[in-house]
């Protein structure tokens, strides 16, 4: 049963829902509007961050108290490939590290429009290699994200396997978008229970990212691409979501590949719900799974 706590969010999207203000408010004013709100967040006591550039991209570490220092969760922030940063995402960057007792490095690689496909992707794989090069084991790099970031999170690890580089040892994925030719069910059988999503955004998402003819590529899509040989992975998805076929078909492909897969849908639950970790029992619930998933990794119980 959904608790009251998230029930009142969701019927709070539901009201806001709102496809003429998303259509017709700029980008830049989308991406300025969504940073100052979330700066505005509080993110939970015990958390250290630092700030640094990587390659010229900013990054910054979520450091939290007694953390395992020798391992480092690498966040996919969300966003559609066009939208969200190191700010956007730092609250529940530092709920993940709270909850996990990992330190998370999420990063601001280049965004589409400006920086379409592959800019985001070779900048995030060119990222993790100079993790390597510092001494990272990767046995010990996780790769976290939500919904697009899932997109580069993934794309990642198959760029990585085809030119032969060691992957991480695991990976998490929150509400994943990854299939931008947009050929999932869901997409027409849940598009009366999403709560904040229009098919209309995610075809402009799907515009800005990238050209037409490539969006079958597994680089730009994951799901058309062959997972096998990638570390365990969890898979956490609402069960009003207009993209729950994404993360459904990613477990499945998964598992028929080879790979470890914890699976969950949430009832009643949103795109990326864990955004609401200081408030909905369901979001820190998610958290701790997620912390007990990647414990038994580490621990070799899989």
């Amino acid at each position: 049963m959904t608790s009251k706590e998230a029930q009142k969010v969701f019927d709070m999207l539901v009201e806001n829902k709102n496809l003429d203000e998303i259509l017709n408010t700029p980008l830049e004013e989308q991406r300025r509007m969504w940073e100052e709100y979330a700066a505005a967040a509080k993110i939970p006591e015990g958390i250290r961050i630092i700030k640094e550039k990587i390659n010229d991209i900013d990054v910054e570490w979520l450091i939290p108290e007694k953390g395992a220092m020798d391992q480092v969760i690498v966040y996919f922030h969300g966003g559609g490939l066009n939208q969200g940063s190191i700010i956007t995402h730092r609250k529940l960057c530092a709920y993940v590290a709270l909850y996990t007792g990992k330190r998370v490095l999420v990063h601001d690689y280049p965004l589409a429009p400006e920086h379409p496909y592959p800019a985001a992707l070779n900048a995030s794989t060119g990222l993790y290699l100079t993790l390597l090069m510092r001494g990272f084991d990767p046995e010990k790099i996780i790769f976290g994200s939500d919904s697009s970031g899932s997109t580069l999170s993934l794309a990642t690890m198959l760029q990585l396997r085809d030119q032969k580089e060691p992957l991480p040892g695991a990976s998490f994925h929150f509400s994943p978008m990854i299939d931008y030719s947009l050929s999932g069910e869901s997409l027409e059988e849940r598009k009366e229970r999403e709560p904040q999503l229009f098919i209309e955004d995610l075809e402009m998402t799907a515009d800005f990212y990238c050209e037409a003819s490539v969006r079958k590529e597994p680089y730009v899509s994951p799901i058309f691409g062959d997972f096998t040989g990638f570390p365990p992975m969890l898979i956490h998805v609402g069960s009003e979501e207009m993209l729950w076929s994404d993360a459904e078909r990613l477990a499945q492909q998964s598992k028929d590949n080879g790979v470890h897969v914890a699976f969950k849908s949430w009832e009643g639950l949103w795109h990326v719900f864990q955004s609401k970790a200081e408030t909905v029992p369901e979001s820190r619930e998610s958290l701790k799974e997620t912390a007990i998933f990647l414990k038994e990794i580490k621990n070799n119980q899989m």
